[in-house]
């Protein structure tokens, strides 16, 4: 009799979990009310939208959807208060709890609780160069001159724009030296006390690059012999050279030419570019 009923019981409990799996599957998160706690400085109409739209909506309950709330709470402040970085305000952070409200079958009623810290506001306290990789003493710029490059003096309010322009003023002062391979990345170091910004950027020249063998084709000789005069070999590998060249003789040059169409070739070893210039009319297709 024991061993009849086994494969009927087998069967049950088979059944039972499979009916179990399902309906955890099946099962939905409705979020009835969203409590939004933090939010100083983000306009009260991106408020009401934001808890608008989180309100109601449903999600799989074995789903991510904590994820995906802090993801639509992150994305109303950026473009609810765009300058929160360009007015000094670092440290955000988003915290997303909730709690049952109702459970009903294959349905949870939650109240979701979204506190959100917009930072504190910080002053610069100073901003410091280090160099990593190679570093080819003869052709560095001075740490101090860098500095002069970045619009943000110290004990000022931190700018992230202003900060990226000087970084950009940075790239183009190595790149006119010849180093085209420059990289760098920085750290930003908080003094949570004195609400202060410490920057770090690590610079990495890479090697100093200068001009190879000029080839052009269908230019003016006069024009050929003026551009070559402008990249003579051994000099610094300057892209500005080129953009000037073409902006300063730009109603000499044919109309469809622009300083993307050089080719450029890169040798590593030698640490130098060789430039394949084309002014020639181009084929009807």
């Amino acid at each position: 009799m024991k061993l009849s009923l086994l494969p009927v019981l087998l069967g049950f409990m088979m059944t039972s979990a499979i009916h179990a799996q399902v309906s955890t599957e099946n099962s939905r998160i409705v979020v009835d009310d969203v409590d939004l706690q933090g939010a100083v400085h983000l306009p009260e109409e991106v408020k009401r939208q934001l808890v608008s739209n989180l309100t109601h909506s449903e999600y799989s309950e074995n789903s991510n959807w904590i994820d995906d709330i802090e993801d639509k709470v992150i994305r109303a402040e950026t473009e609810g208060w765009p300058d929160r970085e360009n007015q000094g305000y670092l440290g955000f952070s988003v915290q997303v709890q909730w709690k049952t409200l109702q459970r009903q079958p294959g349905l949870l009623h939650v109240l979701v609780t979204i506190n959100l810290d917009e930072g504190q506001q910080k002053k610069l306290k100073e901003i410091t160069f280090r160099y990593v990789g190679a570093h080819s003493v003869a052709s560095t710029i001075e740490s101090v001159d860098l500095r002069k490059l970045i619009p943000l003096s110290d004990g000022e309010v931190y700018n992230r724009d202003r900060f990226q322009d000087g970084m950009r003023a940075v790239d183009q002062a190595y790149f006119e030296l010849g180093f085209v391979g420059l990289t760098w990345m920085y750290e930003m170091q908080e003094d949570r006390v004195n609400q202060t910004l410490a920057i770090v950027v690590h610079l990495n020249e890479g090697p100093r690059y200068t001009w190879g063998n000029i080839q052009v084709m269908g230019l003016d000789p006069k024009l050929e012999t003026l551009l070559k005069s402008r990249l003579k070999s051994g000099s610094a590998a300057n892209p500005k050279v080129i953009e000037d060249f073409y902006r300063d003789n730009q109603s000499l040059l044919p109309a469809h030419v622009s300083p993307k169409d050089v080719k450029w070739q890169w040798d590593a070893k030698r640490a130098t570019v060789d430039l394949t210039f084309d002014f020639r009319t181009p084929v009807s297709q």
